[in-house]
């Protein structure tokens, strides 16, 4: 079965998220919830968005990629930078999103996401799309911040 797309906005809430479940034992999406002042259906949102990237399993549990990541906390952001930037649909997102002004980038996207994703709603795939646009603009804030040190 296919994974759902993310509809978790802020990738900084998304590896927070991450080191809380990788930091607690039997984490629980009310911890979530707690942890970031989210209502359940928001903790549904970025635990689920963990999943998508395989940090954790269906159950709130690292997988080996996500033990492996957070073997090093202190460098886990630039390493789900690397897993988003090499993902097979983010990926291609993140270079659409790199390389054109936005509009273009976003109209771009939600073709992809549809030709993927053919069983979402204009609208879900709008809202997904531009999710997951967004992960991939903080990113490039990140690269340019890095580069103008």
């Amino acid at each position: 079965m296919k994974k759902l797309l993310p509809q978790a906005n802020t990738l900084a809430t998304v590896i927070r998220t991450f080191k809380l479940i990788g930091n607690t034992m039997n984490c629980t999406l009310t911890d979530i919830a707690s942890f970031n002042n989210f209502e359940l259906r928001q903790a549904s949102y970025y635990s689920n968005a963990c999943y998508f990237l395989d940090l954790v399993d269906e159950n709130l549990k690292l997988t080996s990629m996500g033990e492996d990541i957070m073997s090093d906390p202190k460098n886990a952001k630039v390493r789900i930078y690397e897993l988003i930037i090499k993902h097979e649909l983010i990926g291609q997102l993140f270079a659409k999103t790199a390389l054109y002004p936005k509009r273009k980038a976003v109209r771009d996207g939600k073709e992809l996401v549809r030709s993927l994703y053919p069983e979402y709603g204009e609208a879900v795939i709008d809202r997904r799309t531009k999710c997951l646009i967004g992960w991939c603009e903080e990113i490039l804030i990140y690269i340019r911040n890095f580069e103008n040190k």
